[in-house]
């Protein structure tokens, strides 16, 4: 049985590439590893390529790509979701570190792609320079969608992700590993990336990246703070194209599939803390009390 693994990378157009570039080396701190004239590639570090870039007129995210099991046939994978009625693409050699590449028509015009867990490679002796922010990796990406239902079926019933929890009936949390969410989905005017999250490694990284985005003049939109949902403790800014970058850390985890509950946390409200529908609320946002602002709303 074939199953999504893990979120691979998140691609971006952008109007001014060199500007964006200059932004997720220099300031987020990831590691260009490949590029021309009107596209870039950059890793977390000694991880696999995150975040993709390319030219174009309007700044948006134009697709998101998951991992797949390595014994997974993206063939006989192409052929199911055909059956479902969707609309894909299956493409031998497209990049770095893809053999084959399956392209998915996802809901309301939100592109996905498929490939295989890269084979183990050979260790990277030399670390890359911490610079900038440093995240450990691409933890999630969040859309505004019209039909939040809609788009969370999609994810459950084609890419076999998991409802970790609901806020009242228009935003929604999906895991597709043991982070309490990959993908999130919320009700907005018009189908958008909301924003996109990055893992840190702990609250003195939190703190330094609040001190780093200070020197730079670039504030933050919200945080510090800890959601309810998914316990992570979050900043949240703006980068140079408007979009929103999340680092987070503590994010809840589900270790166990079987056991139905995330791995226990002294901050959970629940004893087992199982996925729910939660009601609506300022604690439910952020825990720490700071509201919701309007920039984060946008």
């Amino acid at each position: 049985m074939w199953k999504v693994t893990k979120i691979d990378r998140v691609a971006f157009a952008t109007p001014d590439l060199e500007r964006q570039s200059d932004y997720y080396e220099r300031i987020l701190g990831l590691v260009r590893v490949d590029g021309s004239s009107s596209a870039r590639l950059f890793s977390c570090g000694a991880a696999e390529p995150a975040v993709a870039l390319h030219a174009g007129s309007t700044p948006q995210c134009t697709s998101i790509a998951f991992r797949v099991n390595a014994e997974a046939e993206l063939t006989a994978i192409a052929s199911t979701l055909k059956d479902k009625g969707l609309s894909v693409a299956l493409a031998s050699d497209p990049g770095p570190g893809e053999r084959q590449r399956l392209t998915i028509a996802g809901p309301e015009g939100i592109s996905i792609a498929l490939s295989h867990e890269p084979p183990p490679g050979p260790a990277r002796t030399t670390p890359a320079p911490a610079v900038g922010l440093s995240p450990l990796k691409l933890g999630h990406v969040a859309f505004n969608v019209h039909d939040v239902k809609g788009a969370a079926d999609f994810f459950v019933d084609a890419l076999g992700f998991r409802v970790s929890d609901w806020m009242g009936d228009f935003f929604v949390f999906l895991r597709c590993g043991p982070d309490h969410h990959t993908v999130n989905f919320v009700h907005g005017e018009r189908t958008k990336m909301h924003h996109v999250a990055f893992e840190g490694r702990d609250w003195a990284h939190i703190k330094d990246a609040c001190d780093f985005l200070g020197s730079k003049s670039i504030p933050l939109i919200w945080g510090p703070g800890r959601h309810g949902i998914g316990h992570n403790i979050f900043i949240y800014h703006h980068n140079p194209d408007g979009q929103i970058i999340e680092l987070y850390i503590e994010l809840d985890q589900m270790s166990d599939e079987t056991l139905g509950a995330f791995d226990p946390r002294p901050w959970h409200e629940d004893n087992p803390q199982r996925p729910k529908v939660w009601k609506p609320g300022p604690k439910t946002s952020n825990i720490w009390g700071i509201p919701t602002p309007q920039a984060f709303r946008d």
